[in-house]
């Protein structure tokens, strides 16, 4: 590991290695790629609550505009992490939320639908901190800013992992409107987006702005035709549409206000639509239903998997939480609401007081037939009801003199209901004993349904201090204070009774009610609460606005919580709580604009801890997560952006060097099959201390240019080009070597014909052409595998959400009144 004083002789190294250096080592390609940004770190960030340059901010950030978004054709989160380095957003099938988020491979409980990210998202001024957003789609955006590490002051309540803070675009001082057209051939996606844009008075504004988007598939669906439980020939098979208002509200000096509401919805072929089989110890898949040699499916992280639906006969069963539908198809459909109010008062020229109203909402519905298999193995129906309301309000001080102040306070109020019910071989085989798994009668592994209120208070005040212009001293601490309850828990039967079809419910009634066992029932703890005091400081010297070296302490907090995925209730004194995640450590960066400010150079050095790592377990249908493991992350960071002397071409690149590893995990899971000699106990566990954290590759590297030139006085012309490269990495707790993920390399393109005047433009935008099927998240196939912690043991499957491959987008896009 690196030590902190070995992590303190990188950062003397790497300001000596470029003279002048700068702590944004993720801000190669993303910050070359937004074109508009002048190699000068001109990019205005709110890293501190209030607005610097790029380069002047003492952050580790990366910025990306809406010019760079355009250019890229990126349209959600995914695509924004694909160009940000050691940042990973992608789809994860057992995720209720929908998705796994992490920064140099910090994360949290994914997996919980209750559970929040320890990567959050700051969207225009509002903190979210859940993965239901990564299908939130981004249209009309201004710009994205990513902060790594930890970010306890500034923004909500707590982040220790960081903030992907997204700022959409507001009303201009004149009428705007504009389109985008745009077609994918090898998903056979189709998308449509516009926006019109206008003052309603000289201090009112209103932008409307929307999109709508199909599409069939990358995954080609590998289930025989003929099957009666065959579904689409394509996956993940969605369609989504988004809108967002706009109003400002510019009352000069004293006082301005923004309000925006936003309203996505998403329909597809599954949660586990884009779940493929990636690794087959046989060969093949050990649970396939057909007959010897009839299994043509693909085992591999490629353009093909299995989507079987679950059949019409499950809807015929009832129950409180059977969403089934008599068409057997497998569906998702999510609903989701943001709304922001954000007020500016300004007292004086030296005082600022800002106020953040957000309001989020979420509604998915889901059913699914999960093993991925020609039969119906594993059904289940999902549900998740969400509502966070959060106040924010700020106080921020601009004296002339060394002292300056920014303090606030943060109140958050949620309320979210999941449920699931599960059933085990619903396909017409009798795999346990006759009268189990017939069509109209399988059996039920689950059938619950959770609620839980929260409520989160926190406040911080901090100070910089400035002996002499070019020295800042600055500091703070947030104080955070989270409470959770249980306010309802039902349970209808838990996989471990199968065999006693007798207690299963599906109506889950005022009987079917847990209770804590003070009262009788099986929960021990149904309410919890936490505290936290998350100091920062940091020394800051800018001895020119084209020299910035600064040096970091931080720390950070993620609540505890309540497990509710896949729980197994038949659990005797059943605890499903869990408590915070903490991170401490340092970071130092330089920021360096060098030959007349054509190359921006940064470079940045951390070294974190992690303790009471919140890890996540899935055995088979049900999953725990515990406080099991504590880690560290070491790493090293640069970039550079060079506008070179042929007018119109600039270049970057960037390296970033992570070392995560437990430093303590000594009752860790082991994956199915896994035997003593690979380290695995009769207990089932291991210890993985020293062993990599799940999704933090090693190495990162990104290499690319941009060329704009004029053709005559009513064109131009652009080009782009960019590479990366990441090293392997595992996915998932259990370090299963069966489930790592491959070193990539992919590579983007993009040509733009159009006006001088950007009133049209043409492209074509290349992502992902050297075609990796790449994936972040992969668990054991369920009932696969055996004799795991013998010497007899054998290896199970293991399948995992399949990236996208391939993408040549044909892109028209046309706009007046600029």
């Amino acid at each position: 590991m690196i030590s902190r004083q070995f992590a303190a002789q990188l950062m003397c190294g790497a300001a000596f290695v470029c003279g002048s250096t700068s702590a944004q080592a993720e801000a190669p390609a993303v910050e070359e790629q937004t074109a508009a940004a002048p190699a000068d770190g001109g990019i205005v960030v709110t890293a501190r609550r209030r607005e610097e340059t790029l380069i002047s901010a003492p952050v580790v950030v990366s910025a990306v505009n809406a010019k760079a978004i355009e250019a890229r054709g990126i349209v959600n989160l995914d695509g924004i992490a694909r160009i940000v380095p050691q940042l990973i957003i992608g789809p994860q099938a057992g995720s209720v939320q929908g998705g796994n988020i992490s920064i140099r491979g910090i994360a949290g409980p994914d997996s919980n639908p209750f559970g929040d990210q320890a990567v959050s998202f700051d969207i225009d001024g509002i903190q979210v901190a859940k993965a239901t957003v990564r299908r939130m789609t981004d249209f009309d955006m201004a710009q994205v800013e990513v902060y790594k590490g930890p970010q306890a002051l500034f923004f909500g309540k707590n982040s220790m992992a960081g903030i992907v803070n997204m700022r959409s675009a507001d009303p201009g001082d004149h009428f705007e409107m504009g389109m985008k057209l745009a077609y994918e051939p090898n998903a056979r996606e189709m998308r449509a987006e516009g926006f019109v844009s206008a003052p309603l008075t000289e201090s009112l504004g209103i932008r409307l702005a929307g999109q709508y988007s199909t599409m069939e598939g990358w995954l080609v669906d590998q289930t025989p035709r003929n099957s009666v439980y065959f579904d689409q020939a394509r996956n993940p098979d969605t369609s989504s549409y988004g809108l967002r208002g706009t109003l400002t509200y510019d009352g000069g000096d004293s006082f301005d206000a923004r309000f925006k509401v936003n309203y996505a919805k998403v329909k597809g072929n599954g949660p586990a639509a884009l779940n493929g089989f990636v690794s087959c110890p046989f060969g093949a898949r050990q649970f396939s239903f057909l007959p010897a040699g009839a299994d043509n499916a693909q085992c591999g992280a490629s353009k093909y998997n299995v989507n079987a639906g679950y059949g019409p006969n499950l809807t015929k069963l009832g129950g409180t939480l059977n969403h089934f539908r008599a068409d057997g198809r497998n569906f998702l459909d999510q609903r989701q609401i943001l709304t922001s109010l954000v007020l500016n008062f300004h007292p004086s020229d030296t005082l600022t007081i800002s106020t953040a109203t957000g309001y989020y909402d979420v509604d998915l519905d889901q059913c699914q037939n999960y093993e991925n298999s020609y039969a119906v193995i594993l059904p289940s129906c999902n549900q998740l009801r969400n509502k966070e309301f959060s106040q924010e309000i700020n106080i921020n001080t601009d004296f002339d003199g060394p002292l300056n102040f920014t303090g606030g306070f943060y109140f958050g109020d949620t309320k979210a209901t999941t449920g699931s019910l599960t059933f085990l071989f619903a396909s017409g085989f009798d795999l346990l004993f006759p009268g189990y798994g017939g069509a109209n009668s399988p059996a039920q592994v689950n059938d619950y349904s959770l609620t839980q209120e929260g409520r989160a208070y926190s406040g911080f005040i901090s100070g910089s201090f400035k002996p002499v212009e070019q020295l800042e001293i600055s500091g703070g601490v947030r104080y955070s204070y989270e409470k959770k309850r249980l306010t309802d828990v039902r349970t209808g039967g838990g996989i471990s009774e199968v065999f006693n079809p007798a207690i299963f419910k599906l109506v889950l009634d005022d009987s079917t009610r847990l209770r804590t066992t003070a009262q009788g029932g099986t929960l021990t703890k149904d309410s919890d609460n936490w505290d936290d005091f998350s100091p920062e400081a940091t020394i800051t010297y800018r001895p020119s606005t084209a020299l910035t070296v600064f040096a970091s302490y931080k720390h950070g907090f993620l609540s505890g919580g309540f497990n509710s995925s896949s729980v197994n209730f038949s659990t005797a004194n059943l605890d499903l709580s869990y408590r915070p995640q903490t991170i401490e450590g340092f970071e130092g960066g330089v920021k360096a604009m060098l030959l007349d400010g054509a190359l921006l150079f940064n470079s940045a050095v951390y070294s974190y801890r992690v303790k009471d790592l919140q890890v996540v377990n899935f055995t088979n249908a049900t999953s725990t997560i515990r406080n099991a493991a504590a880690s560290k992350i070491d790493g090293v960071e640069a970039d550079f952006t060079y506008r070179t002397p042929l007018d119109g071409l600039t270049i970057n690149g960037a390296a970033a060097y992570n070392k995560a590893r437990y430093s303590s995990f000594p009752a860790a899971p082991c994956y199915n099959g896994q035997t003593p000699a690979q380290g695995c106990n009769a207990a089932g566990t291991q210890n993985l201390a020293g062993a990599p954290v799940a999704r933090s590759p090693e190495l990162n590297l990104q290499a690319g240019m941009v060329y704009e030139r004029e053709l005559g006085a009513s064109y131009k012309l652009g080009l782009n080009a960019n590479l990366m490269h990441s090293s392997s990495y595992l996915t998932d707790a259990t370090a299963a070597p069966n489930g790592r993920q491959p070193a990539y390399t992919m590579i983007d393109a993009g040509l733009r014909f159009g006006a001088r005047d950007d009133r049209w433009t043409l492209s074509v935008i290349g992502r992902n052409l050297t075609d990796k099927h790449v994936f972040y998240a992969s668990t054991d196939v369920p009932f696969t595998g055996s004799g795991t912690g013998t010497a007899t043991g054998v290896l199970g499957d293991r399948f995992a959400s399949i990236g996208r491959g391939r993408e040549v987008l044909v892109q028209m896009a046309y706009r007046f009144g600029q």
